[in-house]
């Protein structure tokens, strides 16, 4: 079944199930090749075959699969060019968004969003050790933390170009630590919280080059993460 990320409550939407299917690409879910069908997602995703049938739809209109002979599709692969391509077109986009909502101010709601996420993941660093329910916790907050900035930004273009980053692999340090597709360690959540620290000052004090360059090298730093951790 489909959940919204913030609440838990089960999605049917076009949208919604769209993103499901990105992430299922993005985290490998699907062979090289392998027919994608209406029927299968229905019975992975807990999801009616009408939103199914619009998200792939959707996704074939983007790119992000190839239609095959006959029924279904197929999920695109990237190289590692267009991985590293999509990685940089994502750190000016997170970066915008920083910028931006440094320059609009915070919001009540979003202050305390952001200030609860770093709270959670300092809470984690301060146990010491890297177990799933840790784990859990970090995706949590760090998801929230970006998304909250992206939401922010009061620019909903930005929005829906990063969605489409999704199924690109390690294009973004905020999705890759929100996900399965790293080999998780204390030492990367270490930067991560810092480095969320520093933008969430830098957001607070209204200063977007400072909140645009913070932001952007987070999230163009996973595959630099891969070879110091």
């Amino acid at each position: 079944m489909i959940q919204t990320p913030d609440t838990g409550r089960a999605n049917n939407s076009d949208e919604a199930v769209a993103d499901a299917i990105r992430e299922m690409i993005a985290g490998n879910a699907f062979g090289v090749g392998e027919r994608i069908t209406e029927s299968e997602l229905s019975r992975k995703l807990g999801a009616s075959r009408t939103p199914i049938r619009m998200a792939l739809k959707l996704l074939h209109a983007e790119g992000l699969l190839t239609k095959l002979d006959g029924r279904g599709y197929s999920a695109r692969t990237f190289s590692a060019e267009a991985q590293a391509q999509a990685t940089e077109v994502r750190g000016v986009l997170e970066g915008l968004a920083a910028q931006r909502l440094a320059h609009h101010g915070l919001s009540a709601l979003n202050r305390e969003r952001l200030n609860k996420s770093v709270e959670a993941t300092g809470a984690i660093i301060g146990r010491g050790t890297l177990d799933n329910e840790a784990i859990e916790a970090f995706t949590v907050a760090n998801l929230i933390f970006h998304r909250t900035i992206m939401q922010g930004s009061d620019n909903p273009f930005i929005e829906d170009c990063l969605r489409r980053l999704k199924v690109m692999p390690d294009s973004g340090v905020g999705e890759v630590l929100g996900s399965n597709r790293v080999s998780w360690s204390l030492n990367r959540i270490i930067v991560s919280h810092s480095q969320h620290v520093i933008i969430k000052t830098a957001i607070e004090t209204g200063d977007g080059t400072r909140a645009f360059n913070m932001m952007r090298e987070h999230s163009s730093a996973p595959a630099e993460y891969h070879e110091l951790f």
